[in-house]
């Protein structure tokens, strides 16, 4: 297998060096993956993956592969090569307790989701966060050299940061973008001669004059003689590809992401994608790389086999006419291949009926968001015509980056609700704004993809404040800032939340949002349907355990919980016997930890805690647990 694996790197190196010199010039960061460097494997904990390179995620593409260890921590962590300590962090998010290592060539190798450092390295960040006992660090090493050999201990397995234990691992370039593992010696580790698997088709149906989203319709498959097949679908006008695709390996249930995508029409290869490694600052373009109204109705990562406007991953060694299907009256043998780093491949056909007339011309442009929701039933004022309100009413403390609203464009509609449209421009900062100026939304230039039509309804009760937004569950290159002047009967209020709503379920995502003056500010990820309410509940609190760490060392666990709001780590405090401690957070446990390395317990504890929620409220207490060793 691993003559098989080098022949098909070899073929990837081939098609690099073929490719465009603006695209060759991206992918010039490979080169210091040479035959002369090996990496050793970085743990003992298995051999098998859970996770790929290029996988989807919450928020971003995965950018490294996740190892095995069987729902168990601390297992060993290795240095996978001879290496400078850059930068470590801790947190309860994203990658938890965290490990760069840089290496002689200037690359990088990430360590993640660790359960703590090694003894001297963790004493290191201890000796740092105990100066105001703050349990999140994020520290690089710019006088203090801390060096690391191949294959020495530098830290010990875990599932702090996000989801169950595993380990985390990346190769970074010497400009810090992730690079694909397996495309080095750590390859041979991994047992794979199965091929991907397909399950389903999209078929995004575009609109005629700007190739703009209009809808879905997904397609189950057949299999026959080792190819997948989605029978003939009748389309009627251009459409878009997008497929359900995963990857197998031996002895292991775990699914992967496929390394490379091909779509051909006859013979010729309109889309080609290929995933050895990609710039961390277009790690969200992955909702413009998988299908985002597919991921937001269903959860699945369809991966589009065409590119729309906005989309920044150099993944992309060949698109004809972006990979958009726009034909001829027909019957259309389409061809879609998907091939893992190894080299095992998977064939899916698809017979496109085609009704419809051709566009002639080249495609460059295919718009990135869909258009709003028809708008039926409603009264439209034009607000020129209707009144003015002068400049000087928009708050003076919103601050340097609120700019004069431009009214040329804005419609209002009233229908017992507030609501408001406009078109809004990707390459400037727009500000789109209500009719009464209580809500604006700023976005910076880059902030959206693309040209976006927008339409939202604000809707006013006693007990809450909902904003729809249309279209929504739409991806943002960089956050957009909300700004709400709250209404009266909401200004007293001390427990007032934002919180992002989906549209489906109903589901409440918490919102960090700054609240003074009677004005709600908050950076948004995602354009998404918003809600303001009161949450007047504090957190549940369990009672206070003593036990120990995997290190061995003395703590204290406080179970915890807080359904709307979250748990506000940074504010919540924890004393033992008067000594005060770091207030660590684990999320996917509820736990709440005390953690100080002088600890040592009495017979009797006397244990203070005040446990704060995302918008202050406060659950404190003073108890005292017997230890019993």
């Amino acid at each position: 297998m691993y003559h098989k694996l080098q022949t098909y790197l070899l073929f990837t190196l081939l098609t690099i060096l073929t490719w465009p010199i603006s695209l060759r010039a991206q992918e010039n960061p490979l080169a210091f993956l040479s035959d002369s460097t090996e990496y050793a494997w970085p743990t003992d904990a298995t051999k098998y993956l859970s996770s790929t390179f290029g996988e989807t995620r919450s928020a971003h593409l995965h950018s490294g592969i996740d190892i095995r260890t069987w729902g168990q921590e601390g297992y060993r962590v290795f240095a996978s090569r001879d290496g400078e300590v850059h930068r470590i962090g801790i947190g309860p998010q994203g990658y938890g307790y965290v490990i760069y290592l840089q290496h002689s060539d200037g690359s990088f190798t990430v360590y993640a989701h660790l359960n703590r450092f090694e003894p001297d390295l963790q004493a290191f960040a201890d000796s740092i966060r105990l100066q105001d006992y703050s349990f999140e660090l994020d520290h690089t090493l710019e006088t203090k050299r801390i060096e690391y050999r191949k294959g020495e201990v530098i830290g010990f397995t875990g599932s702090t940061g996000v989801g169950p234990p595993h380990l985390h691992f990346e190769i970074r370039d010497p400009s810090l973008d992730p690079i694909n593992p397996l495309l080095t010696n750590l390859s041979s580790y991994v047992s794979d001669t199965i091929p991907p698997i397909f399950t389903q088709l999209g078929i995004e149906y575009l609109d005629t004059d700007n190739y703009r989203y209009k809808d879905f319709e997904l397609f189950s498959t057949t299999k026959s003689d080792s190819v997948f097949h989605f029978g003939e679908i009748e389309v009627d006008g251009p459409v878009g590809l997008s497929v359900n695709v995963h990857d197998k390996a031996n002895r292991t249930p775990n699914s992967y992401a496929v390394h490379s995508l091909t779509l051909t029409l006859k013979s010729d290869t309109l889309f080609h994608s290929v995933k050895n490694r990609f710039s961390f600052n277009h790690s969200a373009d992955m909702f413009l790389d998988r299908s985002y109204p597919i991921l937001s109705q269903t959860g699945r990562g369809f991966q589009r086999l065409y590119k729309v406007y906005g989309n920044r991953l150099s993944i992309y060694p060949k698109t004809v006419n972006e990979g958009v299907l726009h034909l001829d009256d027909g019957v259309y043998p389409v061809k879609i291949i998907a091939t893992d780093i190894y080299g095992n491949q998977s064939v899916a056909t698809v017979n496109l009926n085609v009704n419809g007339t051709k566009n002639r011309e080249p495609i460059t442009y295919v718009a990135s968001y869909p258009a709003p929701d028809t708008v039926s039933n409603r009264t439209v004022y034009n607000w020129l015509e209707t009144t003015v309100v002068p400049e000087e009413s928009l708050l003076t403390s919103a601050g340097p980056e609120l700019i004069t609203p431009d009214y040329q464009g804005v419609t209002f509609y009233y229908s017992g609700k507030k609501s408001v449209k406009k078109s809004l421009n990707p390459n400037k900062l727009e500000l789109f704004h209500t009719a009464d100026q209580k809500l604006w939304i700023q976005f910076p230039s880059g902030s959206l993809y693309d040209t976006l039509n927008v339409r939202m309804e604000v809707i006013e009760t006693a007990n809450q404040i909902d904003f729809k937004i249309s279209p929504t569950e739409l991806p943002l290159g960089k956050p957009a800032k909300f700004n709400y002047i709250l209404p009266e009967a909401f200004k007293g209020l001390n427990q007032v939340a934002l919180f992002s709503v989906d549209p489906t379920g109903n589901r409440e995502k918490f919102l960090s949002a700054d609240i003074s003056s009677g004005l709600i500010r908050a950076n948004i990820d995602n354009i998404s349907n918003l809600r303001i309410r009161e949450d007047r509940v504090a957190p549940w609190v369990g009672r206070p355990e003593i036990s120990q760490n995997l290190a061995g060392m003395p703590i204290v666990k406080i179970p915890v919980k807080d359904g709307d709001t979250g748990i506000d780590y940074l504010k919540s405090s924890i004393t033992v016997n008067e000594q005060p401690g770091i207030a660590e957070y684990d999320p996917e446990e509820n736990y709440l930890i005390y953690y100080n390395p002088d600890f040592e317990p009495k017979r009797i504890n006397s244990i203070d805690y005040h446990i704060y929620d995302g918008v202050g409220n406060e659950s404190s207490q003073t108890v005292e647990v017997r230890y019993n060793p």
